[in-house]
């Protein structure tokens, strides 16, 4: 056999490019039909194409070639796995742990067959004896991190993998593993640094490239995002997550034909990927024709290829369309007799499943059963949260902005101006940057960390940015407008980031004329509607605990006023319960106060057509309605010793 056409095979495989490592394997495979391990690896291709019965075919024709061969047994194992023939591939492992149980190989195979059975725990377990036995296989070890995240131990994941690229440095799959990773922490700097070098070692790494394309997304590079999608599927074509991820970017470029066009193209590669469906359903949420994406996964479902994931996006469609037992069906499988989430569900389905169950009960008015399951949810991961570092963090930026801005610090500043939405999360923020989308001449960036990267990674913010000179600050300012670009006609360019409050004496500083709009809401409809909301970004970890959200209120709360103390004249207020109530006479006063004539549209944030997002998954506005007004006082009765202390916030 050629090696240097083996080699080349293995390598298009390695980088994702299926069809072409495909068509190699083929023209191998015609000169040396009896290979064994030729056969084997052609199998495991077909796997990951979606081949399942002609892989099984290759997997068990290449162990009946070399039955002696432990390694293309347990490669087989992996295939029968995959196409849910448990018990025949455990089989096959216990075989080989019978004749010798220091195999690692085996150890890391039963992990696998673990894997597709949805069984996360034993699969670690069986990872951890693997890792043991081979401490420097780096495969294992990525195994491991695997594992580790799907028990949602992500910080345990990032630690092997950086364990593994110590073994490895220059492995580019060990660095997309470990940039996706810090792209699920949203650790989003740490993620485009290690995608950029596994891209930078493997040009057409199209795996890479993709996750790239969701961390440019995320940081609002939307141009740059499309960018990276395009080149993953010039390296390979028939990359699902590529395809997805590129008619995602489309989705919120605006160009809702462009995405239909990207999703259609990716479901006629793979009719029940989960992604796709959820894009797809997302997409027709999108259109006005939510109905027709439910209907597309509930068809899938039934059909018995529904994922937890898909079941999941499903009833969280069909609980927006207002069906709640429709919504409690598409779960059925996942709850017990209770009516609750499975115990037996990994950790992060689990949560989901529970917050997800709290917002159908919710709409359902059982307001009992809701709390239950927001309880449950928020229990089964909580994340730390270091009270006494926040409060040391808020005296910090107290002390270093004591003085008001001295009439020096004003300028002429950028065009288009620059409005800020700060606040609490769920204070409204979201709406009112969807009002404000629709004006002709307003646009919105979404959320994004580029002021607070701007600041804090410079080192300067907060006890240093005082010893700046106005051009220095300007300077900042010129980069944080380079990083959001508007398009012509904009006369202000909208940064919805309500964290942004910790930053706001240093944007004001380095962005002279930017306004800040603080959102604000009755306090314990707020703290309630974070305590019921899965927020995934660390940064809000806050939000599982009610003792925790009080006590990062109350530091909120008291940076804020001493904001209002200094900047009074750059903060405009917005009450949430106000802006439902009377939009058109909130929306008025704001839009006198930036300068901008009056425009129906903007009473309209269901129109999304003009909306440009950096969330990925960003939903479809409903019209401003006022049902999540007095959510205290429904669960109020339900509370207990909570309710008092909530209360009282201020």
């Amino acid at each position: 056999m050629s090696t240097h056409d083996l080699k080349t095979a293995i390598r298009l495989h390695r980088n994702g490019r299926l069809q072409a490592a495909h068509d190699s394997y083929e023209q191998l495979i015609k000169k040396w039909p009896d290979d064994a391990r030729l056969r084997s690896l052609f199998g495991q291709l077909k796997l990951q194409m979606g081949l399942s019965e002609s892989a099984l075919a290759e997997l068990r024709q290449a162990a009946e070639l070399d039955p002696q061969d432990k390694r293309i047994a347990l490669t087989l194992a992996r295939g029968l796995a995959a196409g849910q023939r448990v018990d025949e591939a455990l089989n096959i492992v216990h075989r080989v742990l019978a004749d010798d149980d220091s195999s690692a190989g085996a150890w890391a195979t039963l992990a696998a067959v673990h894997r597709n059975r949805d069984d996360h725990v034993n699969e670690l377990v069986a990872l951890e004896r693997a890792s043991e036995l081979a401490s420097d296989d780096v495969s294992i070890l990525i195994a491991r991190s695997n594992a580790e995240a799907a028990n949602s131990f992500t910080e345990r994941a990032i630690e092997t993998l950086q364990e593994a690229t110590r073994l490895s440095p220059r492995n580019p799959r060990l660095l997309n593993n470990l940039g996706a990773l810090y792209l699920r922490r949203n650790n989003l700097d740490a993620a485009l640094a290690v995608l950029q070098q596994a891209i930078e070692i493997t040009p057409d790494y199209a795996t890479a490239l993709s996750n790239l394309a969701i961390v440019q997304h995320r940081l609002g590079k939307l141009d740059a995002a499309r960018s990276s999608a395009e080149r993953a599927l010039k390296s390979a074509p028939d990359n699902i997550d590529a395809r997805c991820e590129l008619a995602t970017i489309l989705m919120a470029q605006g160009d809702l034909a462009g995405a239909d066009a990207g999703f259609s193209a990716a479901l006629r590669l793979a009719s029940s990927h989960p992604g796709v469906l959820a894009g797809m359903a997302e997409l027709r949420d999108r259109q006005g024709r939510a109905d027709e994406g439910l209907e597309m996964i509930a068809k899938v479902i039934a059909s018995g290829q529904g994922s937890h994931d898909l079941r999941l996006t499903g009833a969280g469609l069909a609980k927006r369309l207002g069906r709640r037992e429709t919504a409690l069906q598409l779960l059925r499988p996942l709850l017990d007799s209770d009516g609750d989430a499975v115990e037996s569900l990994d950790r992060t389905t689990r949560r989901r499943v529970g917050f997800l169950l709290g917002d159908i009960h919710d709409a359902g008015s059982d307001y009992r059963v809701a709390l239950k399951n927001y309880d449950m949810a928020n229990a089964v991961l909580r994340p730390e949260y270091d009270a006494d570092r926040l409060y040391e963090y808020v005296d910090s930026i107290v002390a270093a902005f004591n003085e008001s801005p001295s009439d020096g610090d004003k300028s002429s500043g950028h065009s288009p101006r620059r409005l800020f939405l700060i606040g609490m999360p769920r204070s409204g923020s979201s709406l009112l940057n969807a009002m404000l989308a629709q004006h002709p001449q307003v646009r919105s960036c979404g959320e994004l960390p580029v002021a607070r990267q701007l600041l804090e990674s410079s080192g300067i913010f907060p006890n240093k940015i005082m010893e700046l000179s106005q051009p220095e600050l300007n300077r900042l300012g010129d980069r944080y407008c380079a990083e959001v670009a508007a398009p012509p006609d904009t006369r202000w360019m909208v940064d919805n980031t309500p964290l942004n409050f910790f930053y706001l004496g240093g944007i004001a500083k380095m962005l002279p004329d930017a306004i800040f709009v603080h959102c604000r809401r009755y306090p314990a409809d707020c703290l309630l509607s974070c305590y019921f909301h899965n927020f995934l970004d660390p940064a809000l970890g806050f939000s599982f605990d009610v003792e925790n959200l009080q006590h990062y209120w109350m530091n909120y709360s008291r940076l804020m006023r001493h904001w209002g103390t200094h900047w009074a004249d750059r903060i405009v207020d917005v009450q949430y319960e106000e802006l439902v109530a009377t939009p058109e006479a909130v929306m008025s006063d704001l839009l006198e106060r930036l300068e901008l004539q009056w425009s129906d549209d903007i009473l309209h944030p269901e129109n999304t057509g003009r909306y440009v997002s950096s969330d990925p998954h960003a939903q479809a506005w409903q019209s401003i309605h006022s049902r999540s007004v007095g959510r205290f006082a429904r669960y109020r009765p339900f509370l207990g010793d909570r309710a008092a202390s909530i209360e009282n916030l201020a």
